[in-house]
């Protein structure tokens, strides 16, 4: 007996129409993208869809204006853009304050954003804000204008009490109404008097290295003081450790050592720098400078980095050995003067800005 002849038709992926094609290709990483235009023609015109490139565009950016039309063209120049810089791709946010005074310092952590205007602190969460919520928290505690802030691990204060805890950060500012101020959860935890004056600044990282963590500060009067974070009491009572005396005029800016977490480095509005050695000293009164040296210029900013220091003053940014004091290179010159100054804390790459630049 015969066979009856085959009728079953093949139905080829190209037999779809276009925007079925498209709309599957949206879920295609962007390899599989670049292998489905290499196929064959009609492929490579899928591939090629507005709708695709739209879809990658906005799940990678979306609070982005986006053009019309060529748009794997703007997702690739964009793509190629946060590649070659190697950052990860900003998210952009406007947040509008009624309060009109100018920003003095600011702290981005994570997704939480921190400033200060005046003596007023004020904290958000970038996701809150951008998801239409009102997160704005407003700590009024300071009674003059905060000089400095600073975050630190929850885990190296007192407050610390379970290791769910130990991704979490502590604020501490500094102002002028002769106060240091550590927050947590909204609200002022510990209030740490000493200062003859205003508190200028505060160091960059915690001394020490084991629980007894010590929190340095520089102030108007000219003197270091240290001050113990493990200590407990609202008002900080015995947190005062030490009191180092040597600067003649007022302590502008300070940074901890890199090879060694008890050296700490202070320059003050003479641009004089002095090393100090926490460890040994313990005492009122007693110094414990274990070096010293000037720079020119106006003292803009310092960072340490391993054994080296490095100063923005004036129009340069200056290394400075601290086991020896020695200037070893000049890494930087900004003509007419400096403005600001950053470095990456896991490598000596600095970034500096002047007047118009």
């Amino acid at each position: 007996m015969e066979a009856e002849p085959s009728t079953t038709t093949t139905t080829r992926i190209t037999d779809l129409n276009e925007d079925s094609l498209a709309h599957c290709a949206t879920y295609l990483s962007l390899q599989d993208l670049s292998n489905l235009a290499t196929t064959c023609k009609s492929l490579k015109r899928v591939a090629y869809s507005d709708s695709i490139w739209q879809h990658c565009f906005r799940e990678h950016w979306p609070h982005e204006l986006l053009q019309t039309s060529g748009l794997r063209e703007a997702y690739l120049k964009r793509r190629v853009a946060v590649q070659q810089f190697k950052f990860v791709d900003p998210l952009v946010a406007a947040l509008y304050v009624t309060n009109a005074r100018p920003f003095d310092h600011m702290i981005l952590d994570k997704n939480d954003f921190t400033f200060s205007q005046g003596s007023f602190i004020q904290m958000t969460n970038i996701d809150s804000f951008l998801n239409g919520r009102d997160g704005l928290t407003v700590l009024s505690d300071h009674n003059a204008r905060i000089t400095c802030m600073r975050l630190f691990p929850l885990s190296e204060t007192s407050l610390f009490r379970r290791d769910t805890q130990r991704k979490e950060n502590v604020l501490v500012t500094s102002s002028c109404d002769h106060s240091i101020r550590l927050w947590w959860k909204g609200s002022c935890q510990r209030c740490f008097r000493g200062h003859n004056g205003p508190v200028l600044t505060l160091s960059d990282k915690l001394l020490g290295d084991g629980s007894a963590k010590v929190l340095a500060s520089g102030g108007e009067d000219g003197t270091v003081r240290l001050w113990s974070l493990s200590s407990s009491g609202k008002r900080g009572q015995h947190a005062l450790k030490a009191t180092l005396y040597g600067h003649e005029k007022p302590i502008k800016l300070m940074s901890v050592a890199g090879h060694r977490t008890s050296l700490l480095a202070t320059i003050s509005k003479d641009s004089k720098v002095r090393v100090w050695d926490t460890t040994t000293s313990s005492a009122l009164r007693l110094s414990c400078c274990v070096g010293m040296t000037s720079v020119p210029g106006t003292p803009v900013d310092v960072k340490c980095h391993e054994s080296l220091l490095y100063v923005a003053a004036g129009s340069s940014v200056i290394a400075i050995d601290l086991r020896t004091m020695q200037k070893v290179i000049t890494a930087a010159i900004y003509q007419p003067k400096l403005c600001s100054f950053a470095m990456l804390p896991s490598k000596p790459l600095i970034c500096t800005g002047g007047i118009d630049k």
